[in-house]
């Protein structure tokens, strides 16, 4: 099979899930509608991708990860239909993409060669710094949401006790606390993501299988999770304030174990 086909709906669902990322966070609303587009175009290409793995005879890892991916694009498209919400194409898609880009080195594949004899990629050493920072950038924001989080905790408990004390705090009133709380974490999500999609081709590059479900991915997927369901309940049901301050310093100690777990584990190898 040619594994070029992995590469038309992985592209369509990044420039897809980047254009919907933009668009977020200028606030949402009508926007231009290509977004929308590519992720439906790419949902077609990632069909016609699963449909010729089937007809391969493929019953593997690949074509079951391939199916599931493909899943999650139907669950955002059902999701679509019922509930028109700004957040669901930021979560769905990079799900999908990162479960293709697994079928990808499970079935495998390469990313490109730099020569006749299928070496690694050319820009291969450049994806592991590029997972580094991508994810401490995101991590470093989330520890700014947090920080804004605590503020807010604080600020209202002052006002809860006593006005007065407000008047003279040197702390932003509460309505921008929650705006920079709720900016840090898109952008630190975002970031987020890109350091995981980069996680695993880093994982593909330097033997997949092997590191696939290690600790060193589960932890920084689960405080993805996490932040997705900020982002998704403080879309839907408009539960922010006190309770999308709490999530967020929830979220931030998923970090810090994160940061704990890795640091641990980079002393164990050094």
């Amino acid at each position: 099979m040619n594994v070029f086909l992995f590469y038309v709906p992985i592209m369509l669902y990044l420039a897809g899930w980047l254009g919907e990322s933009y668009r977020y966070w200028l606030g949402g609303g009508e926007g231009p509608r290509w977004p929308t587009g590519l992720l439906l175009v790419g949902w077609g290409a990632h069909a016609i991708l699963l449909a010729w793995m089937m007809l391969e005879g493929g019953g593997g890892s690949a074509t079951v990860l391939t199916a599931v991916a493909f899943v999650f694009i139907l669950i955002h498209q059902g999701l679509m239909l019922k509930v028109s919400s700004d957040v669901f194409p930021l979560v769905f898609p990079p799900l999908s993409i990162a479960l293709l880009i697994t079928a990808f080195f499970s079935f495998g594949g390469r990313l490109a060669s730099t020569g006749g004899g299928g070496g690694e990629w050319g820009f291969a050493p450049y994806l592991l710094p590029a997972h580094i920072i991508a994810v401490l950038s995101g991590f470093i924001l989330f520890g700014l949401a947090c920080l804004a989080s605590i503020f807010y905790l604080y600020q209202e408990r002052r006002i809860k006790e006593k006005a007065a004390a407000v008047a003279e705090s040197r702390l932003p009133p509460l309505g921008r606390l929650e705006h920079y709380n709720h900016r840090a974490i898109i952008l630190g999500f975002f970031l987020l993501t890109i350091g995981l999609l980069l996680g695993l081709m880093v994982a593909g590059v330097e033997t997949f299988s092997a590191r696939l479900f290690s600790l060193r991915q589960l932890i920084p997927t689960v405080t993805w999770l996490v932040y997705a369901v900020f982002l998704i309940v403080h879309d839907l049901e408009g539960r922010r304030g006190r309770f999308g301050a709490i999530l967020s310093i929830i979220g931030f100690v998923v970090v810090v174990i994160s940061l704990v777990f890795e640091v641990h584990t980079l002393i164990r190898i050094g």
